[in-house]
């Protein structure tokens, strides 16, 4: 909700991760939230809300209690209780908040009253989804009714502006009209004038050695002497740039893969517009088994490990299953599928935002736009997260006057893709009905698609914190599959735990054999580890990748010659 309770850096990452993993889009579950939300007018569900009042007009005995509750703690609070706000919400954690006596009782007030919303919406005899929706709706209340936001009665923002002699209000002034003019009408996250791909972002060394009207395949520059003889293939997401493993060259995961003496090629999909409405499913892995033919004619190996990150990981899976039921799954040393929800039988919690009216009207507007628009899809997320996507950082950029971080997260989290409206329309029937687990459920290429005929020892990640695809949701992926299953529950956030890489400091991950399809279970018996899960994957991969050979002297060969530098055009196409 709006007003969360104490936390930890356990339960509430750093900032930079909220933004990160609030601007990310794991595929549909960005058109999920654009088809419900609708942008900012769909905050207030008229249907819900009128099931709310009524299931309260049933049940007065829950409500009248959250609000004699509530009389009781304002009342403690305005005779003086000894509770330091800032413990609670870091939104509150200037000492002005718990040493002034009414900014104390201020923030003790809006609390108080937050957890009595909340309280309401939990006590409500109302289904799931109706529960899920206005949740969105009692978060963004509560967000935006927040004395932090309010110049006024923000204690920061009084210091800035005696600091600064009043500039800040200026400056803030100028941040608020220049984000007013912007698409997307939202807070700006990022300093983006201090990144430039292929410069500081998206640097590592390396060609395009084939391009297509939807993706172009990178191969980088090996740095080591030796390289494995299997070979690594990268597929990112549709709907989000694959430097994600290739920020700032200190923590690029693509660049310790290359000194880990791994050969890497990595998929950088083209950012679609009104002519790619048409590329669907059959594209992408059509696009995964080029690649890979690709691969192995530069290579010389006839299998690779196939890693999707994301929406990718949607797409290897496919990808994967397509090639089982062609009978060209040797093309397959090993599949990892991260962060991606694949079986949506009980679904993550963005499943309450979709359903059969929803996914018409979205389709409806991206069938009129060409696209699922980025900017659509950014606002949704926003109002998903609004303290973190929307109001901490209109207070830093507006109240304070402070010009936004430079992160090469935060630069690559904003750096926003539309969609393909053939693909995000496929992606919502599949949520819909849960095809991806049925035998025939999806057709690629004409082929009926069985995960259970995948054979090849497969990898996947969850990531602890992650809201957009959660782990117990991507747990499930280890019964589809009729392989050997690994499974890794990684600490951290949708996209951080990609982003960063081995050796990253406080990192660590949970391992533990299959008891079974239930995930509590699974964590129940699992073991924690020190370090990245990139380290454990590493030594999985290793384990099948006996083989080493001297690094090749050039970058592609003669049937798939160097046709330019990383990280290729695509990659640079911007929302409009």
């Amino acid at each position: 909700m709006g007003c969360p309770a104490v936390t930890t850096n356990e339960t509430e990452p750093a900032s930079e991760e909220f933004l990160a993993n609030s601007r990310a889009g794991a595929g549909f579950e960005a058109v999920l939230a654009n088809a419900a939300v609708g942008g900012f007018g769909g905050l207030f569900p008229s249907a819900e809300l009128g099931r709310l009042a009524q299931a309260m007009v049933r049940r007065p005995k829950p409500v009248a209690r959250r609000v004699v509750d509530l009389a009781a703690r304002l009342g403690q609070v305005g005779i003086g209780v000894p509770d330091q706000p800032g413990a609670r919400d870091r939104r509150f954690a200037d000492r002005a908040w718990a040493a002034n006596p009414a900014l104390q009782r201020l923030a003790l007030g809006y609390l108080a009253s937050c957890d009595a919303a909340t309280g309401i919406l939990e006590d409500a005899d109302v289904d799931w989804r109706t529960r899920e929706r206005l949740r969105l709706t009692f978060d963004n209340v509560t967000a935006a009714l927040a004395p932090t936001n309010d110049l006024l009665t923000n204690p920061e923002s009084w210091k800035e502006v005696i600091d600064t002699g009043g500039h800040s209000l200026r400056a803030g002034l100028g941040n608020l009209l220049g984000d007013l003019h912007s698409p997307a009408k939202l807070p700006t996250s990022v300093d983006r004038s201090a990144f430039e791909l292929g410069r500081n972002l998206a640097a590592t060394a390396g060609q395009v050695v084939r391009k297509t009207r939807i993706y172009e395949l990178i191969q980088y520059q090996p740095r080591a002497d030796k390289v494995d003889a299997v070979p690594l293939v990268v597929i990112s997401s549709p709907v989000n740039k694959f430097y994600l493993l290739d920020l700032e060259p200190e923590p690029s995961v693509a660049r310790a893969e290359l000194d880990a003496g791994r050969q890497v090629f990595v998929a950088s999909w083209v950012n679609p517009d009104a002519s790619h409405a048409d590329v669907g499913f059959d594209e992408y892995v059509i696009g995964i088994v080029e690649m890979l033919d690709t691969v192995a004619a530069i290579t010389g190996s006839d299998a690779s490990h196939l890693l999707g990150l994301c929406g990718g990981g949607v797409l290897a899976f496919l990808a994967a299953a397509y090639l089982a039921a062609i009978g060209r799954e040797g093309m397959l040393a090993s599949l990892t599928v991260a962060i991606a929800v694949l079986d949506y039988h009980r679904g993550p919690s963005a499943m309450a935002f979709l359903d059969r009216k929803g996914a018409e009207k979205a389709m409806r507007r991206a069938t009129e736009h060409g696209f699922f628009d980025a900017r659509d899809t950014a606002r949704a997320f926003a109002l998903i997260r609004p303290i973190e996507g929307i109001w901490n950082i209109a207070v830093h950029n507006y109240l304070l006057g402070q010009q936004p971080p430079a992160m090469g997260l935060l630069y690559w989290a904003a750096d926003q893709t539309n969609m393909a409206t053939k693909f995000g329309g496929q992606m919502m029937q599949a949520a819909l009905e849960n095809s991806l687990i049925r035998p025939g459920g999806v057709i690629v290429g004409g082929v009926p698609i069985d995960p259970a005929r995948i054979t090849v020892d497969t990898y996947v990640l969850g990531a602890s914190t992650d809201h957009i695809s959660p782990w117990r949701d991507c747990y499930r992926t280890v019964a589809m599959v009729g392989g050997d299953a690994t499974f890794v529950l990684a600490r951290g956030g949708h996209a951080i735990v990609i982003a960063k890489g081995p050796g990253s400091p406080r990192a660590s991950y949970r391992t533990g054999g299959i008891p079974g399809s239930d995930p509590d279970e699974w964590l129940a018996s699992s073991v924690n580890n020190t370090g990245s899960w990139w380290e454990h994957w590493n030594d999985w991969i290793s384990k099948r990748t006996p083989d080493q050979k001297p690094a090749p002297a050039r970058l592609g060969n003669d049937a798939y010659p160097p046709l330019g530098d990383a990280p290729g055009e695509y990659v640079k196409r911007l929302v409009t």
